[in-house]
């Protein structure tokens, strides 16, 4: 058993990079849109170069994804695929950074919550006092947003409902998280090639700018993100990891108001405090039980009961 805390921090770990990661994804998304760059290219980067590398992983982990139930497989694959990346993608042609970097992350959180109750899982009173915190975050920042922006919010809205379904999706599915980024990344891009041969590598950008959004939508975002947030979803859990997901707008934030020269608004700060508030008790993280792996947990309810 000693094992097992090492494998405990190791998920918290994944979980934070997954953060930093998914902070990088948002602000060149942004960058993409500022600079006009088409989605077909962005999109073709995002998937491509995780599909180039995991090809083989794909390949031979073809006969467990035939073992996995369709409607998983399916979660996995449109909830990270090119589906939530339109979403995200059109989003942010249409909103701040701050709006994406808050809405995505901080909605998944209370879908999948909601799923898992759909499903016939409880929520424990704690959990649900985060999740009302994060509902209300959410709430302040679609009733302060500048005019015009709701329909970049609600693409923000659907994209954390696909990300949701992917993250039960990874869950349930029992599959390690090369096996989850392969399955999202190969068939992507075979519906991608065949749009891209028709109609041609599309224009618009620079060379620099290709290979910069190349890093960090392919390697960063479509690959590094993927494993770490397979690996975070395996050791903690899907709730808790949403719930630290939802740090994201914190770190987006800072780097919009650095790189992008974004300003943040007295509503928007209200609204990172509430977000702060409710991860903190949506992940558990207040309790130092969370801390504990499952296996100790269980033995110390045990021994007070």
């Amino acid at each position: 058993m000693s094992h097992l805390p090492h494998s405990r921090l190791g998920g918290w770990a994944a979980a934070l990079a997954t953060v930093l990661l998914w902070s990088g994804f948002f602000l060149s998304l942004k960058a993409g849109a500022q600079a006009s760059l088409p989605l077909l290219g962005l999109a073709l980067l995002r998937y491509g170069i995780p599909a180039l590398l995991l090809a083989p992983r794909y390949w031979q982990a073809r006969v467990r994804f035939k073992a996995v139930p369709a409607r998983w497989r399916l979660a996995i694959m449109v909830g990270a695929g090119l589906p939530f990346f339109w979403l995200g993608a059109s989003g942010m042609q249409l909103a701040p950074v701050n709006q994406g970097s808050a809405l995505i992350p901080g909605l998944v959180p209370l879908w999948v919550a909601l799923l898992l109750w759909g499903l016939g899982e409880r929520c424990g009173p704690g959990r649900r006092l985060g999740l009302s915190l994060i509902a209300s975050a959410l709430l302040v920042m679609i009733l302060t947003g500048a005019p015009g922006i709701w329909l970049g919010q609600l693409h923000f809205i659907g994209a954390a409902l696909l990300w949701a379904l992917f993250t039960l999706g990874v869950k349930r599915s029992g599959l390690g998280p090369l096996d989850a980024a392969a399955l999202v990344a190969v068939p992507s891009t075979l519906v991608l090639l065949p749009m891209v041969i028709w109609l041609g590598w599309p224009a618009g950008g620079t060379v620099q700018v290709w290979i910069w959004q190349g890093m960090i939508q392919g390697a960063g975002a479509g690959l590094g993100a993927a494993l770490c947030y397979g690996h975070a979803i395996r050791v903690l859990g899907a709730e808790i990891t949403s719930a630290v997901g939802s740090l994201t707008p914190l770190v987006a934030s800072a780097l919009a108001c650095l790189l992008l020269g974004e300003v943040l608004t007295l509503p928007h700060w209200l609204t990172l405090a509430l977000l702060a508030s409710g991860v903190m008790l949506a992940s558990r993280v207040a309790s130092p039980s969370a801390l504990l792996p499952a296996a100790q947990q269980a033995t110390t309810q045990a021994t007070v009961q």
